[in-house]
């Protein structure tokens, strides 16, 4: 499995389109990556408590950034509440979508 993107692409703030350097193309919707965050921050109590209201409310959750972090990891900035400390790892971004495929 091949884990360095091509190509990366936010189309419209709702999704991440990457084209992997084995040709496969993956889309990460915004609210999936932002539920997915690892960050300190979002795993404490009061980062769930504020998580959970974002994702109750009836702003759109958005991508407004993207960078590439190294060689290793993505980091995105989210809106409405412009989150941005998490870092996502490109194997397990390749591995999120490889088992929403099955």
């Amino acid at each position: 499995m091949s884990t360095f993107p091509q190509r990366i692409e936010v189309n419209e703030g709702t999704r991440v389109d990457i084209t992997w350097d084995d040709g496969t193309e993956t889309s990460y919707p915004a609210r999936q990556l932002r539920v997915a965050c690892m960050c300190a921050g979002c795993r404490e109590p009061v980062g769930q408590a504020a998580l959970q209201a974002l994702l109750a409310g009836d702003d759109p959750i958005t991508i407004t950034e993207t960078a590439l972090v190294g060689g290793y990891a993505l980091r995105f900035v989210f809106g409405p509440d412009g989150h941005g400390t998490g870092v996502y790892p490109l194997e397990d971004l390749r591995a999120m979508t490889e088992s929403t495929a099955q």
